[in-house]
């Protein structure tokens, strides 16, 4: 492939890579870093005989297994800072960001109490708009299975975010 080619790649699944590879590290570093080893990976390993979506999963996946053998995971919450100039001309757009990201965040953390099998169906799924077979081939499984903890995974995300919505309304 050409460099050009592999820019356009990097720009169009460099975000859903990124929330895998962070679905997985439970860190903005390690997942950076996780996705820098995967593009470069996948770059210097590709074979034009298959989809390329569905070999950076699988670059992804690996290069995150052999991560996690050469070191333990740290969990790290990294919040945007705001400066007391901005708090006070934008108030409304903060608070909004604000609430935007505590929606976002309550939705990613009740995605990692599922299996990560389930977790990893559900965002190839959603995020990489893989089709059952291709997330079959990746995980070696059939597409039945497939579509069976998908649906799992789905209910269980519901039952997770009404407790979660439970809690905070005490």
């Amino acid at each position: 492939m050409e460099q050009d080619e592999w820019k356009k790649i990097y720009q169009l699944y460099f975000k859903p890579l990124y929330l895998y590879a962070l679905s997985l590290t439970h860190n903005t570093q390690d997942a950076e870093d996780l996705l820098q080893e995967t593009f470069v990976k996948a770059f210097l390993s590709y074979k034009s005989t298959g989809s390329i979506k569905t070999w950076l999963i699988i670059v992804l996946k690996h290069e995150f297994l052999n991560v996690c053998r050469k070191r333990k995971r740290e969990v790290l919450d990294g919040d945007t800072l705001y400066d007391e100039q901005n708090i006070l001309t934008n108030p409304d757009i903060i608070i909004s960001d604000i609430l935007k990201k505590e929606e976002k965040r309550r939705l990613f953390n009740s995605i990692q109490k599922l299996s990560e099998l389930q977790k990893g169906i559900l965002i190839e799924s959603i995020y990489f708009e893989l089709t059952d077979a291709e997330i079959a081939s990746t995980h070696g499984i059939t597409q039945a299975y497939v579509r069976k903890l998908r649906s799992r995974a789905k209910k269980k995300l519901i039952e997770i975010l009404k407790e979660v919505k439970g809690l905070n309304d005490l």
